[in-house]
């Protein structure tokens, strides 16, 4: 138990108990002879086991109203109108009186199914009316008590931070809300409301977030305080941000028509331009660990061609050629060309550049007569695909190797973590529809959206973040 409980437990002891079944503000005290049996109840709060004393009385199982907000953190007083608790966080008051229904929750009013009832001098109340009351939130799976309700709505775009806690995005919000969660239910925060900040690029060491605002500007993110600084003052379109390693360059795609790669010190805010082949549509990119190489997609689009005249009724579209191809550059060698890595007309998703240097990603039939396919790009150039036993949807890259996600043909999600000798290990499996998947940096955890809701897995069991 927390220091704050058992100041609050101690307390409310110290109110109550003031010599044998005495009355408590003129209630009267259940006889004895009234009361079924006393006894225990065995909870979770906040994933710790406790013990609660109870009572039936009237067919209700009734609890310790002082042992109760002490495990939840409540402060508990006696008030000239009976008792009143407020919740850890300032967020709810309750006030009831032993003997009366009637009970205030923020000043509405609210009724007990049974009255509080006082027993050997203590106070028992129901359990479910007064943990909501305080804003807490009860589960009849492994009987768990939190002491704040997981947080209701739709939700999606998620990311870690390095103390484990997962950022997503309220998606159903009026406004831009993007909570903070741990890795237990009932703990989140608001972390903050900032609109561009709805999706962030995380630095490798999983304590910075980079997004641009509507006007260009490149801002950091501190992911442990919500702190927001402008970094450097250009104010070109910058997409796909990806950090380096060392947490010192940020790089990016820069222009109206995505045609540049191009990079920013996080130290200086200076911008250098990387490649400049005047190619339009780039996206996807990504980096060598190492910094030396980096992959991005380029989506080549139809041709246009007309007659001697360009009249209107002669102009043509050729889509024969219309596609996306991945491209590498090195960069470590000066002033080197970008080398084309595919020619097949297939859609292609989330590249990563392995650590061996070759290059993974997903293949996806732009008309969705195939089933996708993972595919691997070896030093040689050579073209194979990664054998599954589900069709793969998603995938990324980790220190380990890779994580990908699929679908089975019965209709479940199955998360593989697969190293670099290519053993696959089952990190998740559900019957459930999954959309979105998030993994730890080292590919221990797993953050995944399912029906809106966020889940937590770990070790192979999930934890519901919302509801």
């Amino acid at each position: 138990m927390k220091k704050s409980k058992w100041v609050s437990a101690a307390l409310a002891s110290a109110i109550l108990v003031t010599g044998g079944a005495v009355n408590v503000l003129g209630a009267t005290s259940v006889n004895a002879a009234a009361v079924v049996t006393t006894g225990t109840a065995a909870w979770n709060v906040n994933s710790i086991p406790v013990t609660f004393s109870t009572i039936d009385h009237s067919g209700y199982k009734l609890y310790s109203l002082s042992q109760v907000a002490g495990e939840l953190g409540a402060k508990l007083i006696l008030s000239n109108n009976g008792f009143e608790l407020n919740d850890s966080k300032g967020l709810h008051n309750v006030q009831l009186q032993a003997g009366s229904k009637s009970y205030l929750v923020d000043g509405e009013a609210q009724q007990f199914t049974v009255a509080p009832v006082v027993y050997n001098g203590k106070v028992y109340v129901e359990l479910t009316k007064l943990v909501t009351a305080l804003g807490g939130e009860l589960t009849a799976e492994g009987q768990e008590i939190m002491s704040f309700a997981r947080p209701e709505g739709q939700y999606d775009t998620l990311h870690w931070t390095a103390d484990g806690s997962i950022i997503a995005n309220k998606s159903d919000a009026e406004t831009a809300q993007l909570f903070k969660f741990s890795a237990y239910p009932g703990d989140y925060e608001l972390f903050t409301s900032n609109e561009g900040a709805l999706d962030f690029a995380v630095s490798a060491d999983q304590k910075w977030g980079a997004f641009t605002d509507e006007t260009g500007q490149l801002n950091l993110l501190n992911l442990s305080s919500g702190a927001i600084t402008a970094l450097g003052t250009d104010k070109s379109v910058k997409t796909d941000l990806v950090w380096s390693q060392d947490g010192k360059t940020i790089y990016f795609i820069q222009g109206d028509k995505q045609e540049k790669i191009a990079q920013i010190s996080v130290e200086t805010g200076t911008v250098k331009a990387l490649l400049e082949d005047k190619v339009e549509n780039k996206s996807a990119l990504r980096f060598s660990a190492d910094g030396k190489s980096a992959v991005y997609i380029v989506n080549v689009t139809g041709v246009a061609k007309n007659d001697a005249d360009s009249t209107e009724d002669s102009l043509t579209v050729d889509y024969s050629k219309a596609g996306e191809q991945l491209y590498k550059l090195d960069l470590a060698t000066k002033d080197a060309k970008p080398a084309a890595l595919t020619t097949a007309l297939d859609n292609k998703l989330y590249p990563e550049i392995a650590a061996d240097g070759g290059v993974v990603y997903l293949s996806a039939d732009p008309d969705g007569n195939a089933a996708n396919t993972l595919k691997t790009i070896g030093a040689d150039g050579k073209i194979t695909d990664i054998a599954l036993d589900v069709e793969a949807v998603w995938s990324a890259g980790v220190t380990t190797g890779l994580v990908v996600a699929g679908a089975a043909t019965d209709g479940s999600t199955k998360i593989y973590s697969i190293d670099a000798s290519g053993n696959k290990t089952v990190l998740y499996q559900t019957a459930e529809d999954v959309s979105e998947v998030a993994v730890s940096r080292d590919g221990s955890r797993l953050a995944v959206v399912s029906d809106g809701k966020v889940l937590l897995i770990q070790g192979g069991k999930a934890v519901q973040l919302t509801k």
